[in-house]
């Protein structure tokens, strides 16, 4: 059972039944009814104005200023005259504004994410991770070359011996942001960038799975992604870390539907459930899941956006330290 109340805030990361949540009417997709039907092309979730409104953080209001005036989104209409958001409406109206929240003028942040969504979500300034390992280009530079025993020893080489949390924090994750910088530069391909972060997905999960297993009866979390989030290294390392510090952890990987995630902590009840929002895209999706899952358990919210949801607590910007950090806690509530 999990221990009374949600862990205390720590510092870029990370009472209902299931079918009462289910059926609420502000979480989750819009299930029109039979006699509203979607028009075509929508076949997957869609969210009326005030659920979009709330999944992205922009007042309805603004919302329809910004798709009449700048045609930023262009929502499908039922029968009934409402207006319908997709998946892609929303990932636009977060994207705009975050470029707006960055000081783009309205008009500018419009153009670029009507003319190229994705180009304009990496124009959007990103919070750095210092790094305290002078190889932290190696990656970059496997990538450029698909050198495979370079990389191969890059890798064993930093989790020789060493402590995971420097490992993680010191090393991977700046290791990392320099292999992004250097895609968005053009100096690495979409293939080298994909080549090195599926080599060390693959490397991360090895020494997972080598850990010794946790104690039986001791705290568990359930760690991972909500549906169309597909960036799973940052929960990965920190799993690997709170796997490490003798926490049981429930690691579902990316993408996860919402559905799926009710279910597995309701049936686990676990102490805590641990999220990221790697990137803009990946906010409406979040804010849902943890809208959902807050009234079942503790929520943690690591990744690069994490500051932009509101509700769960917020793990910090270094997964190794937030790892420790909630590891030292779970403990100490379990022996109190």
């Amino acid at each position: 059972m999990r221990a009374p109340g949600r862990c205390p805030t720590l510092a870029h990361f990370l009472g209902q039944g299931l079918d009462h949540i289910l059926r609420k009417p502000t979480v989750g997709p819009l299930r029109p009814s039979a006699a509203d039907r979607l028009p075509e092309p929508y076949s997957g979730p869609v969210y009326t104005v005030s659920r979009a409104a709330e999944l992205t953080g922009v007042p309805s209001g603004t919302l329809r200023k910004w798709e009449q005036r700048y045609g930023v989104v262009v929502p499908q209409r039922t029968p009934g005259n409402y207006r319908l958001y997709d998946d892609e409406a929303v990932r636009r109206l977060v994207v705009m504004r975050s470029l707006v929240d960055a000081g783009w003028s309205a008009q500018e942040a419009a153009r670029h994410v009507v003319e190229d969504t994705a180009g304009a979500e990496a124009e959007l300034p990103r919070r750095g991770v210092e790094a305290t390992d002078h190889r932290v280009d190696e990656l970059a530079a496997c990538a450029r070359d698909f050198d495979v025993p370079r990389l191969e020893k890059a890798l064993s080489d930093a989790f020789a011996g060493r402590d995971l949390v420097t490992v993680v924090d010191g090393w991977l994750l700046p290791s990392l942001e320099r292999l992004g910088l250097a895609w968005r530069r053009g100096d690495v391909s979409v293939a080298g960038e994909h080549f090195v972060t599926a080599a060390v997905q693959r490397r991360l999960a090895q020494v997972l799975q080598a850990q010794p297993a946790a104690p039986v009866g001791g705290p568990r979390v359930v760690v991972g992604l909500a549906r169309g989030c597909r960036h799973e290294l940052g929960v990965l390392a920190f799993s690997l870390v709170l796997r490490s510090r003798g926490v049981q952890v429930t690691y579902l990987g990316g993408d996860l539907p919402l559905e799926a995630w009710i279910g597995t902590v309701t049936l686990l009840e676990p102490e805590a459930v641990v999220l990221a929002a790697p990137t803009v895209e990946d906010l409406p999706a979040v804010r849902e899941a943890v809208e959902a899952l807050l009234p079942l358990t503790s929520v943690l919210l690591g990744g690069a956006h994490q500051e932009a949801v509101a509700g769960p607590e917020h793990l910090g910007h270094l997964p190794g330290a937030g790892a420790v950090a909630l590891a030292d806690r779970l403990h100490r509530a379990q022996a109190s």
